[in-house]
């Protein structure tokens, strides 16, 4: 027969073998974490953190799947039940019906409203455009294209402008600008320039 070496403390010294033929019994239950537990303190821990079919207990933390699925769940009744794969396209498919349903109900209302950058609906009425600028323009190809303000003021650079003054009725306001080129005058009335 075997025997368990202890020290004088009462501690043992190396391992002792129950030969898996030999229990210990009459083990109370530990009280403190390094102390053996038995079979029923065992059972009991396993309990409380295992999932019993009949939905006894509950989960008290994030349960971490390991990519594993959760499979043959049953459709959802609560609002708290876990969803199948079946509900959820159902019910994405419902949403996705009715979505289009509305869209093809006012697609006719929205081509109206709505001027789209593709330049397949036309304006209805004038814009406003509440004191926003139209920006990068393309240079105006057809008459009535529009034109940015370099576009104009090149043109007008080139230009070279004449005043018609016969028949007018108002003072010709120069500025303190000079005419120049003045021709010879031929009629009393006519303006002359300074080495006439």
């Amino acid at each position: 027969m075997k025997s368990l070496s202890l020290d004088p403390q009462g501690t043992a010294t190396k391992n002792f073998s129950m030969g898996e033929q030999y229990h210990i019994v009459g083990l109370p239950d530990p009280t403190v974490d390094h102390e053996a537990v038995n079979l029923r303190t065992l059972n009991r821990k396993i309990e409380e953190r295992s999932l019993r079919p009949g939905g006894e207990n509950q989960i008290v933390s994030d349960l971490q799947m390991n990519n594993r699925k959760v499979v043959g769940l049953a459709d959802a009744v609560a609002p708290t039940d876990g969803v199948n794969k079946k509900i959820l396209d159902a019910a994405v498919n419902s949403i996705r019906s009715e979505n289009e349903q509305l869209i093809l109900a006012t697609n006719e209302n929205i081509n109206r409203k709505v001027m789209f950058f593709d330049g397949t609906s036309l304006p209805e009425a004038n814009m406003n455009f509440n004191g926003q600028k139209i920006t990068n323009l393309g240079q105006p190809v057809e008459p009535d294209d529009a034109a940015t303000k370099r576009f104009v003021g090149n043109i007008l650079r080139k230009m070279t402008f004449y005043v018609n003054l016969e028949g007018a009725q108002e003072n010709l306001k120069m500025n303190n600008h000079a005419i120049s080129g003045l021709a010879k005058p031929t009629r009393p009335n006519d303006a002359a320039h300074k080495f006439c």
